[in-house]
This record gives C-alpha cells, sequence and structure tokens, in this order.
C-alpha cells in the first residue's frame, strides 16, 4: 500500500477509540463506553401488555402516545409549543403509575428520562436550570421525561408560601414552552394548582387494585419467575420456585389489601426468605412476609385512631 492508499477498513478501524462517552439515564453522568459491547436497543413490547391498569385507560394512553410519535407537527400553532403531549397520572402509591411511565417509553420506543424532585432541588432558580436542561436534552434524544412524585410542583400556590409560589412559576414557565413527551406523577391531585389543567392534555386518575387486578399481577410475578428458573437467566442464590403450590393460592394472595409494590416487594423478600432456607419459593415464605407486613400496617392503623394512610389522604382532600 502506497502512502496515498486509503486505509483498508481493518485498518481504518484500528486508528479508532475503543471507547466511546454515553449518558447513563439511571445516574443521569456520562460514562466511558466499550465500543465492542454497544448493541441496538431492544424494546420491550411486552411491557404494555403486562400493565395492569383498566382496558379503557390503556387503549387511551396507547392512541395518544402512538399519534404523538407518529406525527411531527402540533395542533397549536404558537412557535415554540410545538406538537407536546403532557400526561398526568394520579392516584395512592403502587397503583401503576410509574409503571405506565416506563411502559409508555418501550411502546414509543423512546428512552426514558426519569427526574424526582431530588434532582431538581429546592431553590427556583436551581429548578429552572435543571428544568431547561431536561427540557433540552428530552427534546434532542426524543426522551419521554417522566417527572416522579411532583406534588411540590403541582401544589396550589397561596399567600402564605411564597418560596413554593416561586417553584410553581418556574414550573409552569418551563412547561409552556417544552416540546415533547412528558408525564407527571402525583399522589396528592386534592392540592392541585388549577393553573396546570389547561396544560396537560391527558388526566388519568389510579385507584387503588380491585381482586382481579391483583390477581393479574401476581400471576404475572410467578410467570417471570417461573420463566427466569426455566429460561437462561439465572437467578443468584435461588433454589427455584414451587409454582404449581403458588398457582393453587394465587386466589388467597389476591384478597390480601396490598398494592402492586407492596407484591413486589413481598416477592423480593420471600424469595430471600426461601434462599436462606435453601428451599423452593413457596405459598409458605409469602405468608410468612404478609403476616409481618399486615402486623406493621395494623399498628400504623391503631396509631393513626382507626385510619389508614389512603383513609387519612382522603379526609384531608389531598387525594
Amino acid at each position: 500500500m502506497t502512502q496515498d492508499d486509503p486505509p483498508s477498513d481493518d485498518e481504518f478501524l484500528m486508528c479508532l477509540p475503543s471507547t466511546v462517552k454515553g449518558f447513563d439515564m439511571t445516574n443521569k453522568e456520562w460514562r466511558l463506553l466499550e465500543v465492542a459491547f454497544i448493541q441496538s436497543v431492544e424494546w420491550n413490547d411486552k411491557a404494555f401488555e403486562d400493565l395492569v391498569i383498566e382496558p379503557k385507560t390503556k387503549s387511551l394512553i396507547k392512541a395518544v402516545v402512538t399519534n404523538r410519535v407518529r406525527s411531527e407537527e402540533g395542533a397549536d400553532v404558537i412557535e415554540g409549543k410545538g406538537n407536546r403531549l403532557f400526561i398526568l397520572l394520579h392516584g395512592g402509591p403502587g397503583t401503576g403509575k410509574t409503571l405506565t411511565a416506563e411502559s409508555v417509553a418501550e411502546i414509543a420506543k423512546r428512552p426514558l428520562y426519569k427526574v424526582t424532585c431530588g434532582d431538581l432541588g429546592t431553590k427556583a432558580h436551581d429548578v429552572e436550570k435543571y428544568l431547561e436542561t431536561v427540557s433540552l436534552l428530552g427534546k434532542t434524544w426524543g426522551c419521554v421525561v417522566l417527572l416522579d412524585e411532583a406534588d411540590v410542583f403541582l401544589e396550589q400556590r397561596s399567600l402564605a408560601n411564597l418560596e413554593r409560589n416561586a417553584l410553581v412559576s418556574v414550573f409552569l414557565r418551563v412547561l409552556e414552552y417544552y416540546d415533547g413527551i412528558l408525564i407527571l406523577t402525583t399522589n396528592r391531585v386534592g392540592t392541585f394548582d388549577e393553573a396546570f389543567k389547561s396544560r396537560i392534555q391527558l388526566n388519568l386518575r389510579y385507584s387503588n387494585l380491585d381482586r382481579d387486578q391483583k390477581l393479574q399481577i401476581w400471576t404475572n410475578f410467578v410467570k417471570r419467575l417461573e420463566e427466569m428458573e426455566m429460561g437462561s437467566q439465572e437467578i443468584s442464590g435461588s433454589y427455584g420456585i414451587n409454582a404449581a403450590e403458588i398457582r393453587a393460592s394465587l386466589s388467597a394472595l389476591a384478597e390480601e389489601n396490598l398494592n402492586g409494590r407492596e407484591i413486589r416487594n413481598i416477592l423480593s423478600t420471600a424469595r430471600q426468605l426461601s434462599s436462606y432456607e435453601e428451599k423452593p419459593l413457596g405459598y409458605g415464605h409469602l405468608q410468612t412476609v404478609i403476616h409481618g407486613a399486615n402486623k406493621f400496617e395494623g399498628y400504623l392503623k391503631q396509631v393513626h385512631h382507626g385510619f389508614s394512610h389512603d383513609e387519612m389522604q382522603h379526609d384531608q382532600m389531598a387525594r
């Protein structure tokens, strides 16, 4: 090869760096990635199918998100306000709000940029700068942006708390010109500021899980554990699962007063218990963990004079 000849493909690759910078969506920081291990994203379409919420709500979410992704032009003709989609999900903890947002990112085939109040801070100036950065990155990468537990930024303004008023005003201003998919979650919609109503295209209420929904969640979790045991995914420290025994007890499990997050936590703790005992995960392990959780819940209810946390929030007109 002469000096003027172009390098071959292999020789050209030798000149390129072995790493490239990539953004870690979980920890919100740039990292060096090994090029050899980079691969295309495999989107999980099944995540939305397994989502346990009301069928009509599910269809509505899929319709607006799918149409938003397909469409490049919005109905709002004012420059800078574009084809945005703001969705508010409100309801108690463990009813599927955050999981819905994660599933939306999967069906939209877009990265999920999750922001919490802890990321934003409490000073109006810091909040504004952070939100502007999120808006820029969200638009550049075409993200689905999730502002989880956004209660403090959605709360009604009052003359008694000027600092909180400033936070709400900053949030409203940034929202006004954000062009993209934004999902907000809250479990205190009773304190909602009226100014947000006209800025949100879709408001969805997530009620506490009914028996059929809990039965479906238990069934989904057991099926997933079975697939992990039978497939190539090995569970570290696992001694298997007595799926037949648990399936026979699903009806009883669905009667327990639990939300989706509590069901997941109970399964996780029960797995650790079965691993410690060096036995397959069975109904007895689940019963042991549920009994402990019920004792704690009963004590809290006693402390609150017979009222559950959900009843107290409703009484305070917060939920």
